[in-house]
């Protein structure tokens, strides 16, 4: 959990964008909105972190 409070304000700005990127193309697939957007960015943000995706450079 330190880590998530560690990243950079511009990291966490380009995982938002990420986010928004992959869940349009999820809706898309789902065919309608997804009421539950903010669980899916928080779960898609939280798996990139935990998969490394994260360099020296993006901690505070």
């Amino acid at each position: 959990m330190g880590l998530l409070c560690s990243i950079t304000k511009e990291r966490l700005i380009q995982l938002l964008k990420e986010a928004e990127k992959a869940h349009a193309e999820y809706e898309g697939k789902l065919g309608k909105r997804d009421e539950n957007w903010p669980e899916w960015y928080a779960e898609y943000i939280i798996e990139k972190l935990k998969k490394g995706k994260i360099s020296q450079k993006d901690l505070l």
